[in-house]
């Protein structure tokens, strides 16, 4: 009998990521970031272990910093969401992803997953027995097409990633409100994925809270750890009406107790100004624009990213094989790991002659990567 898991592989970024220690290269696979965190968060996670504060918090996460996310989530979006019943704290948002997805599926019922996509997104569908659909978006501009929009069939779930990995695109108020229209007509919930909504460039992140018929149908997913580069202490959060919060917090009870206490207490505490964000935008947009000119230089073709830290970009007129034979090459001949971009699409001819590439390293290792990148693929 074949089993789920055996439909599951291991993470495409985390192998890219070994490969890239076992050929001592640059690690453009996994979402690494070296813009250093604020002086005073990590005093805070000091106090908060020399404190002694290292046990377990409430289940839900700490009140306070509950408070705090739903003090945020007002003061983007206008809508308010009880601390004590409709605010989560998750082990990152992978986390809560994953216990939102379970506490939402039954039965084989439908999840709407846009491609490319986070890797994460399917494996969890199919824990959760889930059935996930597949709706590609435009190659060119990374939108949606109204017309897969209209024919998709009955789903439960419609996952919105924005910013997006891989792709770096931010959607629009107009495109979030297809998604939302698509949504409502089929009495589902809007999953959104919210990682890197800080880090945007050109282009504002547009929150489906700010559309009122969403609110009720709608669960938030987002991140503290990208926006103050601290990935490794995985503090996340869930934000949704009662009725929704309730099935999330008792996937999320048995599957982690609780995130990290420290961590908590210590965003809890740091004030997130927007000078902070702005000054942390700046330095990505900075790394973007020198690595963008690198890659066009190398002969890559790509969609410039409107937020994140990822670049999906095409070698087709620089190599004649697929992904994974050009990442092998990058690795072990130019010692660069990126990600072959078949591991974001359901159909994999699509991403086949696709990589990703994580620009949140510093400039001097940007720089490394474009000389090498620029002395030739053979």
């Amino acid at each position: 009998m074949i089993t789920i898991l055996e439909n599951i592989k291991e993470s495409v970024i985390r192998e890219m990521t070994r490969l890239a220690n076992q050929y001592g290269a640059i690690n453009l696979a996994q979402g690494i970031t070296e813009i250093e965190p604020p002086d005073k968060l990590l005093k805070y996670a000091v106090e908060a272990i020399e404190g002694g504060f290292n046990g377990y918090t409430i289940t839900w996460g700490k009140r306070e910093l509950r408070a705090k996310v739903s003090r945020e989530i007002y003061d983007e979006t206008g809508v308010e969401f009880d601390p004590e019943t409709e605010v989560l704290i998750t082990v990152g948002a992978s986390e809560g992803i994953a216990s939102s997805i379970f506490s939402q599926i039954e039965g084989e019922a439908g999840v709407v997953i846009p491609e490319p996509f986070y890797e994460n997104y399917v494996p969890v569908t199919l824990l959760a027995r889930g059935k996930p659909i597949f709706i590609k978006l435009k190659r060119n501009n990374f939108t949606f097409i109204q017309n897969d929009l209209d024919n998709l069939p009955k789903f439960s779930v419609f996952i919105l990633n924005s910013p997006h990995n891989p792709t770096g695109k931010v959607f629009d108020e107009k495109e979030v409100k297809k998604v939302a229209d698509t949504v409502i007509s089929r009495d589902a919930i809007l999953l959104v994925d919210e990682t890197y909504k800080h880090l945007t460039y050109e282009k504002e992140y547009f929150s489906p809270l700010k559309i009122p018929e969403m609110v009720d149908r709608t669960i938030l997913v987002g991140s503290y750890s990208k926006i103050f580069s601290v990935t490794g202490w995985r503090v996340g959060y869930v934000v949704a009406r009662k009725p929704i919060m309730d099935e999330i917090r008792k996937v999320h009870d048995y599957l982690t107790v609780c995130a990290p206490a420290p961590f908590q207490w210590a965003i809890e505490q740091f004030r997130m100004e927007d000078e902070y964000i702005e000054k942390i935008r700046k330095e990505y947009l900075e790394r973007r624009d020198f690595f963008v000119k690198i890659l066009k230089s190398a002969g890559f073709e790509f969609f410039v990213p409107e937020g994140s830290y990822y670049i999906l970009a095409s070698f087709e007129k620089i190599w004649d094989g697929n992904d994974w034979a050009f990442a092998q090459y990058l690795v072990k001949n130019k010692k660069i790991a990126v990600v072959p971009g078949s591991s974001f699409y359901n159909d994999k001819k699509a991403g086949e002659r696709l990589v990703r590439f994580n620009f949140a390293r510093s400039k001097t290792i940007l720089k490394t990567v474009g000389n090498r990148l620029l002395s030739g693929i053979t």
